[in-house]
């Protein structure tokens, strides 16, 4: 089975909003209980040189017990942060919320087909430990390290086609259980362009390093009109990115790279997955097609 990548997501911050629920789910005819939902980390940090505050959501969830019948760890943890954790919300502020760290989150991809057959797709960060810590010891921070096999890599353009001096690089992440996720990393530094630009391959299985930017920001659209005082538009814009800060020169290689028919195999799984969720959710009776030869196939 093709093996876990490095994936490592560390979160150092202010718990702004907590959304945890118990629940239950059925499994082999059997109703397991269950603990999940989303908390907001609050995180001041730097953003190719500009200071931005973070809001980032980390997506938790847990069974009650293990496959073992023990108590699980992580529904404790969760349950701990839903009952004994105060967020900025509930404090009315920031001065008496918990400051928080994360140290083993994960990246991964929230994907599906809307109903107008369109893929919606955006990385998460996933969690199941959270800890709280005194505030002289938290030290600001939303950053990721993780191998990935490069799939694509480009100039970054508008919807006009003009390029915005911004990188992009599609990267390939096996999860657990042999399944991929295909996760698009951006950049603006011109140091970390001209060496992804120049040693990375598609193919390649890389390292790399980077920073969350889950925010929010405001802009103002200004309309000319015929005459008379232009119209002006505000609307706010949330952005969820992975923005890459350094990596290796050199592709991993050996036992740390990817055999490359075991990523086309799990791209044409994940192709598959998708193309049921679309035939669900836009009423489509089409056959998905599976394929594992010729360029990678990332499904869309």
């Amino acid at each position: 089975m093709l093996r876990e990548a490095e994936n490592i997501v560390r979160i150092e911050g202010i718990l702004s909003e907590t959304d945890l629920k118990y629940g239950s789910f059925e499994k082999n005819g059997n109703k397991v209980n269950s603990i999940g939902g989303v908390i907001k980390i609050q995180v001041n940090q730097e953003i190719n040189g500009e200071s931005v505050t973070l809001e980032v959501p980390v997506h938790m969830f847990a069974s009650e017990y293990t496959n073992k019948g023990t108590k699980n760890p992580a529904y404790q943890s969760i349950e701990r942060v839903m009952n004994e954790f105060t967020s900025i919300a509930a404090a009315g502020g920031a001065a008496n919320a918990d400051r928080v760290r994360i140290t083993n989150g994960k990246i991964s991809m929230n994907e599906y087909y809307g109903r107008d057959g369109q893929l919606i797709s955006f990385p998460r960060i996933t969690a199941s430990f959270v800890n709280k810590i005194k505030a002289d010891e938290m030290k600001p921070c939303a950053t990721f390290a993780t191998n990935f096999v490069v799939a694509k890599k480009m100039n970054e353009t508008d919807r006009e086609g003009i390029e915005t001096g911004r990188y992009k690089v599609t990267g390939i992440i096996p999860q657990f259980g042999g399944k991929v996720d295909v996760v698009e990393f951006i950049t603006s530094n011109k140091n970390v362009i001209n060496a992804v630009s120049q040693y990375w391959t598609e193919n390649d299985t890389v390292s790399a390093q980077g920073r969350l930017n889950f925010s929010s920001k405001t802009e103002t659209v200004v309309k000319e009109v015929d005459f008379g005082e232009p119209q002006e538009t505000t609307r706010t814009i949330s952005v969820s990115e992975l923005i890459l800060t350094g990596g290796s020169s050199t592709p991993l290689e050996g036992d740390y790279a990817y055999d490359m028919n075991e990523i086309q195999s799990a791209l044409a799984e994940r192709k598959q997955r998708l193309e049921e969720s679309k035939n669900k959710n836009t009423g489509t009776r089409k056959a998905p097609q599976k394929g594992t030869n010729g360029p990678l196939d990332l499904g869309f």
